[in-house]
């Protein structure tokens, strides 16, 4: 072989080094970009779920705008069972703090409507006094049904501020104290 021939046999071999240099790094640089549309491709489907949950969100808010919109529509008669049904059957906490914004939220009309209707309609004539009524035979089924219970704990539970104030609410309503109520109700 004759040494321009060698020259070129060099010549091509360093070319074919550095194809494969370049081949190999272009093939790390596709895995890159292999990875990096397979993470933005995930990140893709996170968005689109994202505003498909938003406009879920958005409808629910507006068919939720149309109900307060139309809640005063609805009869007193209907409105009031609505709420006996919310506050009685469903058994929710009715804390001390739960008072006519609460009760207008829970059943989706305005304080004012929930207002005149107690005032009108009730036998309680104020939500106060019908929370208050509630919460009072929650504690005395509980004084009846847990003799185990503290008086302080179904104080609490029921939804009075003090055990002062549930003492007082039985005494007003009954004329006798929890103890007594709890010891004529579970004879022993």
């Amino acid at each position: 072989m004759s040494e321009d021939e060698n020259n070129k046999l060099c010549m091509l071999q360093q070319q074919v080094a550095e194809l494969t240099m370049m081949n190999e790094h272009l093939r790390k640089a596709n895995e890159q970009l292999i990875a990096r549309n397979m993470m933005l491709a995930e990140k893709l489907d996170i968005y689109y779920e994202v505003r498909a949950r938003i406009e879920w969100l958005k409808e629910l808010l507006r068919k939720h705008r149309e109900l307060m919109a139309h809640a005063d529509l609805r009869d007193d008669e209907e409105l009031l069972a609505i709420i006996e049904a919310k506050l009685e059957g469903d058994n929710i906490p009715i804390p001390p703090e739960f008072g006519v914004k609460e009760v207008a939220e829970l059943v989706g009309t305005t304080q004012n409507r929930i207002i005149e209707l107690y005032k009108q309609k009730t036998i309680y004539h104020s939500v106060d006094k019908h929370l208050d009524f509630l919460r009072l035979m929650r504690a005395l089924r509980m004084l009846k049904e847990h003799p185990n219970y503290s008086i302080e704990t179904i104080a609490h539970d029921s939804g009075f501020n003090t055990v002062r104030t549930l003492n007082r609410k039985i005494q007003e309503s009954l004329g006798i104290t929890p103890g007594e109520f709890r010891y004529i109700s579970n004879p022993k």
